[in-house]
């Protein structure tokens, strides 16, 4: 009996212990698996199909899915690359271990995250049961490292073109150099050497006023205030001194160096000896100065001969003659007035240009070219519409500039068509305008206009006759009297030419 009660005690202590690790054993189960569906790791199954069975919070965290749309759909569905997942799957199958293998898995919201997959296989009786994947975010790590490589490709860009840049600055056959604010220079390239007579090592970190005509400073002065405004200079033409004070004629292409606060620090140079072709357009002036000056000469005699005839023979009843001799006047004439236009052209070239300025009368001056002109031309009507005004300036070559204008606006014209010259007061000046009916200028023609001997290229006009000479002295003159020659034209639809001048 007694036997019995210990039997029965003792199995009774025995399933209390079982009781008792039971509990214990659900407890740790339950820690264990709050501990994996809870990780902050990212965790999954794969069966031997390629078919997800689990994955813990994390991994539907990382990715963006709920249980329902990731559980049970294929692996090869989230993986950005179907060759890296195939390659996974087949080692996995071969019973391999991945550690830290590259992969990029597709987010519910079209992102990509880099991750490091390591896995191997639960197998049970040697079959494939299940896979147990760890999946590790290193997104950032990577987007980090291409940042850094894109950073090291544009800096091995950079360096390239700074290699280039370099090159082409040591390799220019303009001297190309750098000065910072307040003139002291900086880099100095070996054409500036060549040109200039000074080594980098002596000229560097010294003035650029050792290379100034003293005549000079005050334009350089403006130069430089110009350019600490932020302009750019382009093609400035001006002078400057070797180290053996030999005078050169330069054209200066100028630009503020900006740093990266937009700041400016300094001004970079590109100069240009033009000397040779200064002196070249020299001699080409020199010759055609000469050439018409010696044909005005005789021209002039030839013309006086022409109006004494014309005189004798308008006394007879010589019709045809008096034709004849009126129509050689007036290209006897036209022929004084361009070498009259060629000398002009010489002198401004030289600079020899002198106004006589006097205060003068607009609206007489404008009469006595309308009737200049239009005793030699009655193929077009000049009409004047003009206030009266009181102008100060060289009275000859204003009237000068109406004569060319509308001598062009009678040359590229229909016959019969009208020629309106206007004047109106504006704000302490007159605005001047010669309005034609002509074939008009196309806006790429307007911007090269008033240069020196440019021509229009029109099919139009092939048959007019002049040297692109006219325009570029009217253009001369005004910006000797302060101001400019403007046009506004389109095809088809006629010119009109205008400029102002300051009231006296």
């Amino acid at each position: 009996m007694n036997h019995s009660m210990e039997t029965i005690q003792h199995l009774r202590d025995k399933i209390a212990q079982y009781e008792i690790r039971e509990k214990e054993m659900a407890i740790r189960l339950e820690e264990l698996t709050d501990f994996i569906e809870n990780a902050s790791i990212p965790l999954h199954w794969v069966d031997g199909q390629g078919i997800i069975i689990w994955a813990n919070q994390a991994e539907l965290d990382a990715l963006g899915y709920t249980k329902e749309e990731y559980i049970g759909a294929p692996i090869s569905s989230f993986h950005a690359d179907p060759e890296t997942i195939g390659d996974i799957l087949k080692r996995l199958v071969n019973n391999e271990t991945l550690q830290n293998y590259k992969a990029k898995l597709k987010c519910k919201d079209g992102s990509i995250k880099h991750v490091l997959i390591s896995s191997n296989v639960r197998r049970k009786d040697g079959k494939f049961v299940h896979t147990r994947c760890f999946t590790r975010d290193i997104t950032e790590i990577v987007k980090e490292q291409e940042r850094k490589t894109e950073l090291i490709r544009m800096l091995e860009e950079s360096e390239m073109q700074l290699r280039m840049a370099t090159d082409i600055v040591e390799s220019s056959y303009d001297a190309i150099i750098s000065k910072k604010l307040d003139n002291t220079i900086t880099s100095w390239n070996s054409s500036a050497e060549e040109m200039f007579g000074y080594t980098a090592e002596e000229i560097i970190n010294k003035s650029t006023l050792l290379l100034l005509p003293e005549d000079l400073v005050e334009e350089e002065q403006e130069i430089l205030a110009r350019l600490k405004r932020g302009e750019r200079l382009t093609h400035f033409e001006t002078r400057r001194i070797t180290k053996e004070r030999k005078v050169l004629d330069v054209s200066l292409t100028m630009s503020p160096i900006v740093d990266a606060s937009g700041h400016i620090t300094g001004i970079s140079k590109i100069i240009r000896d033009i000397t040779e072709k200064k002196l070249e357009e020299q001699r080409k002036n020199d010759f055609v100065a000469m050439v018409s000056h010696e044909l005005k000469t005789p021209l002039t005699s030839i013309l006086s001969y022409i109006q004494l005839l014309l005189s004798k023979v308008k006394k007879t009843d010589d019709s045809f003659g008096i034709q004849m001799l009126t129509r050689t006047e007036i290209q006897a004439k036209r022929m004084v007035n361009m070498i009259n236009d060629f000398l002009n052209v010489a002198r401004l070239e030289e600079a020899k240009v002198h106004l006589s300025n006097s205060e003068f009368e607009l609206t007489a001056l404008l009469q006595e070219i309308i009737h200049e002109i239009q005793v030699t031309n009655t193929s077009h009507h000049i009409e004047s519409d003009c206030c009266e005004a009181m102008l100060y300036g060289d009275r000859d070559k204003i009237g000068q500039v109406f004569t060319n204008l509308i001598s062009n606006a009678i040359k590229y014209s229909p016959i019969g068509s009208t020629i309106l010259i206007r004047c109106e007061l504006v704000e302490g000046a007159v605005k001047v305008s010669v309005k034609d009916e002509g074939v008009g200028i196309s806006s790429k023609d307007q911007e090269k206009l008033f240069e020196r001997f440019y021509r229009v290229d029109d099919e139009r006009i092939k048959n007019v006759s002049g040297f692109g000479i006219g325009l570029y002295l009217v253009s001369e003159i005004l910006r000797y009297h302060n101001t400019k020659i403007e046009v506004q034209s389109s095809i088809g639809a006629g010119s009109i030419f205008f400029f102002t001048l300051p009231l006296r």
